[in-house]
């Protein structure tokens, strides 16, 4: 064999190893990005800050990461449960953000389906407490709901301070179409029965005398948070709420003088979950985007962004964020975090607004 012949056997054999060596690393490659090249998907996520941190910080990345395109549309939790009824048969959505009340809800009528733990690594971080019906929801953000005020009154102490005639007219309260007028009903059943807030959830209609005593107090009943938290700032009014710690901290981070009250009784949770939409156009994208959310990376970013509790464990927040949020779980507990019964709840929910139209709007 000549030594030409031998260089042309080297060569071959060379490229042969090389092509080899591609073949074997191409699907690893494959695998990681090049599924996703080309796709989109509609994601449905929340307004106000964590709407935004996910625009600017997670949607951007991602996109980039796996060559795909990610369509945001950013609503409430009624909103997107509205959706998903209205697009059933044929969904748009891939991924959708709800509060922990809405998922039993979506569940129920069939428009969410259960998170593939091989396809969610990260679902394996999340606090096994804030894992919803049977998997069908994930939590990503934990705030507290409580009360918030001027910071030139004297404070809230308690929930049944709401109650007293220094705030006769001085009192903006949430539309009962969120859930926070249900915790505040929840402590108006408490106070009536005597019983712990837990315990009186199941007794709602005691609490309707007491809350027909609060109505004086209400100035105005508001439904963006925004022009709220202006006219408690200015000194239009000197308390609001219940909202969640997500709305209120970045304001009061800013500089608006309010306060987040932290009453005796302990606050609620708010629970923000993520879920994968039934018969999504792009699970496995949906998948990915899940999976991304509960990342550590942007667990850590999103709290220390919105001020609020991550909903996996590992995360080193900034001791600033670290100082005001219910993390870790044991913190949790420690500030008696009340998650209500919405399961038993939610069936209740047409009526209770009926009753909150009838108290507060005669």
């Amino acid at each position: 064999m000549s030594d030409q012949t031998g260089k042309k056997k080297a060569i071959i054999t060379g490229r042969r190893s090389l092509l080899a060596a591609a073949g074997l690393a191409a699907p690893m490659f494959f695998v990681r990005n090049g599924w996703a090249a080309g796709k989109s998907m509609y994601v449905g996520t929340y307004t106000g800050v964590q709407g935004e941190y996910i625009r600017r910080h997670v949607i951007p990345k991602f996109q980039s990461d796996l060559d795909c395109k990610v369509l945001q549309t950013e609503n409430v939790t009624l909103g997107n449960i509205g959706i998903l009824r209205t697009q059933k048969a044929n969904p748009n959505y891939s991924a959708m953000m709800m509060d922990d009340v809405g998922v039993p809800i979506a569940k129920q009528e069939g428009l969410i389906a259960p998170l593939p733990k091989d396809k969610i690594p990260n679902l394996a971080k999340v606090f096994p407490n804030f894992m919803y019906n049977d998997s069908h929801g994930a939590a990503f953000a934990i705030s507290t709901v409580s009360l918030w005020y001027n910071k030139s009154i004297k404070p809230l102490d308690s929930f049944a301070d709401l109650w007293s005639e220094r705030f006769r007219g001085r009192y903006m309260m949430v539309t009962p179409k969120q859930t926070q007028t249900v915790q505040l009903l929840a402590v108006a059943a408490s106070m009536a029965t005597g019983k712990p807030i837990l315990e009186a959830q199941y007794e709602l209609d005691k609490g309707w005398a007491k809350m027909a005593e609060l109505k004086p107090n209400v100035q105005t009943i508001y439904e963006t948070f925004g022009n709220a938290v202006l006219q408690v700032s200015q000194g239009q009014a000197d308390v609001g709420g219940p909202d969640f710690s997500k709305s209120v901290l970045p304001y009061i981070a800013k500089g608006a003088p309010l306060v987040m009250s932290k009453p005796a009784e302990g606050s609620f949770a708010g629970v923000n979950t993520i879920t994968l939409v039934k018969g999504a156009p792009e699970p496995d994208l949906g998948c990915a985007f899940i999976d991304r959310i509960l990342s550590p990376a942007v667990q850590k970013g999103m709290a220390e962004f919105t001020i609020a509790a991550p909903s996996v464990s590992g995360i080193e927040l900034d001791a600033k964020t670290a100082a005001v949020v219910a993390y870790p779980e044991s913190r949790m507990k420690e500030m008696k975090l009340y998650v209500l019964d919405w399961e038993k709840i939610n069936p209740q929910r047409s009526a209770i607004l009926d009753k909150f139209n009838q108290v507060f709007g005669s």
